[in-house]
């Protein structure tokens, strides 16, 4: 078979240009209007395709960016991007080196516009832009841009989506990387030129580089190719150097694997979940939200790409060409979605039952997209009318997630009453204790608002230490830091809110409890010094 006889660079091939056999006078029907194309075809443009998914996710992005409060994860963002370069290196020494890239990158961007949490989260929101465009390219090369176009409008707005998108984190430029991989990754099915082979090897090394646990978009990759008889030498050979580029990060990943300690093993209720986050849900109680009708369309065009695949496959058998179907078919954009959808989960949590629990959904957010794009080819398959009724409810079904991801709810944390209460309560010279000390990470953030505290515990700081929560003092320099102080408050994550023994018998020593607040993920406890030791000027310790 000649390579003629397939598309080439995701295109379809071109109809032969039908002419009369005699030079003749125009038919009544051929007027001037017959080249124009109808309203459908208009949305099969590549401009089209490619821009309004670009442009939703910008919207959506750019939409009330600085709602959301910054939570934990973002104030780590904060911490580290505002120290020098060679700072951050001390800091990817001991933590966080699977995250190196994207700090870096950030670290530029804050030189340029500071460490504002909108500042911050404008990279994420290009790169969801990216990743919603590239989602409506996939379809276009897979022959079905009708597809893409929606699927690239679901993912711009989806709940889920706009989570990760407005916040100053790596897994929306993941998502991106993840899309721009694999439209390298169908150049390689089609044209497997050694130029080719090398940018697909460097984006997988960049994706990884950007999220560790992205790499095993290489896997889903590996078995499209099996699904679709392609090149499996070509791409393993582009597959392997990529994977020696990636194999000092996972070495230095799995020294500093203390830092994902915290995950749990994976339950029914995660799994459940994930179900309904991979296809576009936050996964909270805002309602029934996207997920069921995004279910209900995926499973239509898995539907209807088996109904496409067995009409043409007979069509082709009794033409007698090539077996099997084309490249730009809906059983092609089946074979590269649904491995890109299950593979990577799959490989995760598998690995968390039987090895060590890593498996949070941000780990696999660059999956979604392929469930879009799925649940666009159910959408594209259907009826003009009954498509734009079903998009019109699936965006109503949207906003309770909308409004819900851009609430005080949106995240784990809501810090910003907590420092709303320490500006209006505490006075300059107090003193501050941090639950856990990682919670120091929030000085950075609110610079304003911890500078008029005493941190009484910190020896070294954050980045004299190489770390987020710096190194802190022990129980006797404690003691003597907390002599003199009128006022003491001790700020923490809820669910971690116990202070050590030690430490709460010494403050208990020369403070009494005075008012406690309970915030979303965060609490503040404050402490005044006892009437006695007011009177006498007795100091703790003595």
């Amino acid at each position: 078979m000649t390579r003629a006889s397939r598309p080439v660079g995701g295109h379809p091939p071109r109809r032969a240009a039908e002419t009369p056999s005699q030079p003749g006078p125009p038919t009544r029907h051929a007027t001037p209007h017959a080249e124009v194309p109808e309203p459908a075809a208009r949305l099969d443009r590549p401009a089209v395709v490619i821009l309004v998914p670009a442009v939703l996710a910008l919207a959506a992005g750019l939409w009330d960016l600085g709602g959301p409060p910054p939570w934990r994860d973002e104030a780590a963002t904060v911490s580290a991007v505002g120290r020098s370069f060679p700072q951050l290196a001390h800091l990817l020494q001991s933590v966080d080196a699977v995250h190196g890239l994207y700090y870096a990158l950030m670290h530029v961007v804050a030189g340029l516009s500071g460490t504002g949490e909108v500042a911050l989260r404008i990279p994420s929101v290009v790169a969801g832009a990216l990743a919603a465009a590239g989602t409506g390219a996939l379809g276009r090369a897979l022959g079905a841009p009708r597809a893409g176009l929606y699927g690239g409008a679901l993912l711009a707005l989806m709940p889920v989506f706009s989570r990760y998108v407005q916040e100053a984190r790596p897994y929306a430029m993941t998502a991106a990387a993840a899309v721009g991989v694999t439209l390298l990754f169908l150049r390689v099915l089609r044209s497997p030129t050694l130029a080719v082979l090398a940018a697909y090897a460097a984006a997988l090394t960049v994706l990884a580089y950007l999220n560790l646990f992205a790499f095993l978009v290489v896997g889903a990759h590996g078995v499209a190719v099996i699904l679709s008889r392609g090149p499996l030498l070509r791409w393993a050979c582009a597959a392997t150097p990529a994977l020696a580029a990636v194999a000092p990060i996972a070495w230095l990943g799995s020294r500093q694997s203390a830092q994902v300690g915290w995950i749990p093993r994976p339950g029914a209720a995660d799994l459940g979940r994930l179900a309904v986050q991979l296809f576009g849900d936050l996964g909270g109680a805002t309602g029934p939200g996207v997920a069921p009708l995004t279910w209900a369309l995926a499973l239509f065009g898995l539907v209807y790409a088996a109904v496409v695949g067995v009409r043409r496959a007979r069509a082709a058998r009794r033409l007698e060409t090539a077996a099997g179907t084309p490249a730009g078919t809906p059983a092609a954009l089946v074979r590269l979605t649904l491995p890109w959808l299950l593979v990577p989960a799959l490989v995760l949590l598998t690995a968390s039952w039987a090895v060590h629990p890593v498996y949070v959904f941000r780990y696999v957010f660059c999956c979604v997209p392929a469930a879009a794009l799925l649940a666009g080819a159910g959408l594209a398959a259907l009826p003009p009318g009954l498509a734009a009724a079903v998009l019109a409810a699936w965006l109503g079904l949207s906003v309770p997630g909308q409004l819900a991801t851009r609430g005080p709810d949106g995240r784990q944390d809501d810090p910003r009453p907590v420092m709303a209460l320490l500006a209006a309560e505490a006075k300059p010279g107090d003193g501050v204790l941090f639950v856990p000390a990682k919670v120091r990470k929030y000085e950075a953030v609110y610079p304003s608002v911890f500078g008029r505290l005493r941190d009484v515990a910190l020896a070294l700081s954050p980045e004299r230490d190489g770390s987020f929560p710096g190194r802190e003092v022990g129980p006797g320099v404690l003691a003597a830091r907390l002599d003199g102080l009128r006022t003491l408050w001790v700020v923490g994550h809820t669910g971690k809110n116990a202070m050590p023994a030690r430490r709460r018998a010494l403050v208990a020593r020369t403070f009494v409890p005075a008012g406690r607040w309970t915030f979303r993920g965060l609490f503040v406890d404050r402490y005044d010094l006892r009437h006695a030791h007011r009177s006498n000027g007795a100091g703790v310790g003595k």
